[in-house]
């Protein structure tokens, strides 16, 4: 059995020690880093070009995009093993859930914006009020994407796919639902900025502050989760003009980041790099079949952040079938350390599900928590 087989969370484990991912720091602080973390390709992959030293010091966390829509006992049973294993950031979704996603034992929890641009069900901001005070007691940041791409039609239909009138094919996503319009729309952009500030300018009174001050519990927000993903064209400036909008509304400790694409390409475009007011640049891929083209994509984009002067996390990557998952996850892992870049495989789920054509886990799953 090839060392890649070792249980996915004893891999994160050993290389978030290796990291010293659990510092005093925090995962939003830009610092030396060593390139190596004593960690061994897996036999049979062939390591790629010398990699120069990172601009940031490395951490690891998760997705857990509806973690706030569990039952508290399951966010303790998440939050503890990321606290046992010095994992440091918990991706979260402002999105809807429906009742027993995933097999998870959710409830429901309404869009932001349910039935038109502007009106506001914050059931679910009143729910990540309540997870926010939790993440603290474990020592955990939370990385927060202020929206979803796929609820304008994919996955789900809110308020702005329906006063656009774009094409709703939930729960089945694909190139029939193109949201274009949402991004190209004068009326759509002023709402959704007007959602962003909203957002920002929420009060958590379990905190005292308003969520834009909260750099004690958010690491970063993000503009969109996949913005423009499965469109028929890019509308450029989008993502610098609305970090823009966010930076006037959070602390200058909180990071602004993209939210990814669901490529690595679309995740590096460079005017991404070229935005003043954004900060970090998320990858997402689940399409590499090789260790090259893995680990150059991760390097690409590492080196434009040097070039740049922005952070790279490879913030989204996971296998659909869970006897895969331990190598898969062993090969990007071990690039990303290699490089000196963050990651955040999708997703941490207690329980996690038994479908092979999903992407949830846990420590416990056959094929990622019980391999040796």
């Amino acid at each position: 059995m090839a060392v890649a087989a070792v249980a996915l969370f004893c891999i994160l484990a050993t290389l978030s020690h290796a990291l010293q991912v659990a510092t005093d720091s925090g995962p939003n602080q830009m610092r030396p880093c060593r390139r190596k973390a004593d960690v061994t390709i897996p036999q049979g992959l062939v390591a790629g070009p010398p990699a120069e030293k990172s601009v940031q010091c490395n951490w690891g966390g998760v997705n857990s995009y509806f973690l706030y829509a569990l039952p508290e006992a399951q966010q303790d049973a998440i939050l503890r093993s990321l606290q046992k294993y010095g994992l440091k950031v918990v991706r979260i979704f402002i999105d809807t859930v429906s009742k027993d996603h995933k097999d998870s034992g959710s409830f429901f929890v309404p869009h932001l914006e349910p039935d038109h641009m502007g009106q506001y069900d914050t059931t679910v901001l009143e729910l990540i009020n309540k997870l926010m005070v939790k993440v603290q007691l474990y020592g955990i940041k939370l990385a927060i994407a202020l929206h979803d791409r796929y609820s304008l039609g994919c996955y789900s239909c809110d308020g702005y796919q329906k006063d656009l009138q774009l094409n709703c094919i939930a729960p089945k996503c694909s190139r029939l639902n193109d949201a274009t319009e949402f991004y190209k729309s004068n009326v759509a952009i002023e709402f959704f900025d007007k959602r962003l500030r909203m957002i920002l300018n929420y009060k958590n009174p379990l905190l005292g502050k308003r969520w834009g001050e909260l750099k004690d519990v958010v690491a970063m927000y993000e503009i969109q989760n996949e913005a423009q993903g499965l469109d028929s064209s890019w509308v450029e400036g989008w993502h610098c003009a609305r970090a823009n909008v966010i930076r006037s509304s959070i602390s200058s400790e909180i990071l602004i980041g993209t939210g990814g694409g669901r490529t690595f390409a679309s995740s590096s475009r460079l005017e991404h790099f070229y935005c003043p007011d954004i900060d970090v640049v998320t990858l997402h891929d689940y399409d590499s079949t090789s260790w090259t083209q893995m680990y150059g994509g991760i390097l690409a984009a590492r080196d434009l952040g040097l070039t740049y002067g922005k952070k790279v996390v490879h913030e989204e990557f996971g296998r659909e079938h869970k006897l895969a998952r331990p190598d898969y996850f062993y090969a990007v892992i071990s690039a990303a350390v290699d490089l000196g870049v963050p990651f955040m495989p999708w997703q941490y789920v207690i329980p996690a599900n038994n479908r092979d054509d999903d992407y949830e886990f846990d420590e416990r799953q056959d094929g990622v928590g019980n391999r040796v």
